[in-house]
């Protein structure tokens, strides 16, 4: 079956429009989880940290978590494989951001054992966020 000059070009112009979608989303995204990072550098727990201001900086991140759920919301990504992975990189901020709400409630309720508790389990599930970031990284490269 042979296919019109027009049909080619047709092809060759959904091809480049989804590419280029991509593309935009791909920087999009790459540019709000680079200011989700920077911000989150430039707030880092101070060492020796009061109990009362861990449970600030805790507040303050999962702030900054929720702020990055909605910003990857909005940025409407609709490339069929970086859709998917954003979606998980937005509930991997959902949770991320209960989880340190948790670890303030129990730190404001003086229950350090569960804070901690808490944070480690924090902490475990985080650990996913490096292979998340590198499949995002995969197909956007």
């Amino acid at each position: 079956m042979a296919v019109s000059l027009t049909g080619r070009m047709a092809l060759v112009l959904v091809v480049a429009i989804g590419c280029g979608r991509q593309t935009r989303e791909c920087r999009a995204v790459t540019a709000r989880a680079n200011a989700f990072i920077a911000e989150s550098e430039k707030s880092r727990p101070a060492e020796g940290a009061s109990k009362e201001q861990t449970r600030e900086q805790a507040l303050a991140m999962a702030h900054r978590y929720e702020r990055l759920a909605a910003d990857l919301a909005a940025l409407g990504v609709e490339s069929s494989d970086l859709a998917p992975e954003v979606e998980s990189y937005r509930a991997l901020a959902l949770r991320s951001a209960s989880a340190l709400r948790s670890v303030a409630v129990a730190l404001a309720s003086k229950d350090f054992d569960t804070a901690r508790t808490l944070r480690v389990d924090l902490e475990r599930a985080a650990r996913g966020e490096a292979p998340l970031v590198a499949r995002i990284n995969a197909i956007c490269d």
